[in-house]
């Protein structure tokens, strides 16, 4: 999807390949972190928060989007100590809530669970790559939509934290805000790569990714679940 473009020496070098190495490493550890969190009585904190979805939803968020700016600001000043603060607290966020998730099913099918969200959450994100390379477009917008997308989904928590049918709804629209926002973050890389920002690119894939693959999560758990 991306060809190569080459450094002033003439070496060829994939410019996702800065990208990419970064942000794997960031999905593999909060995926681990995940496996771990869900054998410890810390998976518990997922059904202490939710006990009303809106509590839940605004700690959670809360966590992620000051971890995301205290990562980004921290990276944009050269400041590695904010930088890893912010990074800390959004590995602590999603590793809390796909632990509290993963925790529900059975421990000798977790690591299934957590194979079989991977292959869904890499499928999707290769399908939103293809569409974002493949056409040649603006996606900047999506920006504003996937921001759209997070509001409607907290609109539809609240309410359904008092009418629980809604909450699917909820659901609908924050994984959407997050599959938005990662093909965001995909075009970034492709309209307007910056070597020196490389970590910043990387930062933005790994959040939306984790956002995407806690939501596949979900559904995988309950697919074990209602067996």
């Amino acid at each position: 999807m991306e060809a190569a473009y080459r450094t002033r020496n003439g070496t060829a070098y994939p410019k996702l390949r800065s990208v990419a190495v970064p942000a794997s490493a960031l999905i593999a550890v909060n995926i681990g972190l995940m496996y771990l969190v869900a054998m410890t009585p810390l998976s518990a904190l997922n059904d202490l928060l939710f006990a009303v979805p809106i509590l839940g939803l605004l700690v959670y968020g809360a966590a992620l989007t000051g971890g995301n700016i205290l990562a980004e600001r921290g990276l944009e000043a050269g400041s590695m100590g904010a930088a890893s603060v912010g990074i800390v607290l959004l590995q602590g966020a999603y590793a809390l809530f796909g632990g509290g998730i993963l925790a529900r099913i059975a421990v000798d099918v977790r690591g299934i669970a957590l194979a079989v969200t991977l292959a869904v959450t890499l499928t999707i994100t290769i399908g939103i790559a293809g569409y974002v390379y493949l056409r040649d477009k603006q996606f900047d917008h999506w920006s504003k939509y996937s921001f759209g997308a997070f509001i409607l989904g907290a609109v539809f928590v609240a309410v359904g934290s008092a009418i629980p049918a809604v909450l699917i709804g909820g659901f609908v629209f924050i994984f959407l805000g997050f599959a938005l926002r990662l093909g965001h973050e995909i075009w970034h890389v492709k309209a307007s790569y910056d070597p020196t920002r490389s970590l910043l690119h990387a930062l933005g894939i790994y959040v939306a990714f984790t956002g995407v693959f806690v939501h596949v999560l979900q559904i995988v758990a309950r697919q074990f679940l209602n067996r």
